[in-house]
């Protein structure tokens, strides 16, 4: 084997890896003492009119969105832990990407996932208002309201 066959090889699989490693998840922990607070953080998930693609909260909606209790956590905590502790308080699950550079993309909540072509995707509110920045960069400094919506495209 010649050394530019290895090289391109090697590359093969240095990206195929890569690949596979971009959108790798991690077990979901609880809230540790130090995250749990005085702070209230209300999450509201509106699946819009996919309500009943649900795998765990169908039977839980009204009007395809449900608002949780609050969950309470200390100063600085990221609004993307306030939903990994939310998904194991209530039996929901998220599913992540993770971009270097950007953080955390929750592209699927409880089985209902923005489309393929892009045209819808989960997006994250801070009191109303599209998120300027993500979930995972987010820090809870006083009590809010945050939602993910199943927005589309051209709403952004």
């Amino acid at each position: 084997m010649n050394s530019m066959t290895r090289l391109t090889i090697t590359l093969a699989i240095i990206l195929t890896t890569a690949s596979f490693l971009s959108g790798c998840t991690s077990e979901t922990e609880p809230l540790t003492e130090d995250e749990i607070g005085d702070l209230a953080v209300v999450v509201t998930l509106d699946f819009r009119d996919q309500g009943n693609q649900t795998a765990n909260l169908v039977e839980r909606l009204t009007d395809d969105s449900i608002t949780f209790d609050p969950v309470l956590v200390a100063p600085n905590v990221t609004a993307y832990r306030v939903m990994e502790e939310l998904q194991l308080r209530e039996n929901f699950t998220i599913d992540v990407t993770y971009y270097v550079g950007m953080g955390a993309f929750v592209h699927t909540i409880d089985g209902v996932s923005g489309a393929d072509d892009w045209s819808t995707y989960w997006g994250f509110y801070d009191e109303g208002e599209m998120a300027e920045v993500g979930a995972s960069t987010f820090p809870i400094t006083s009590d809010v309201n945050i939602s993910w919506i199943l927005t589309p495209a051209g709403d952004y």
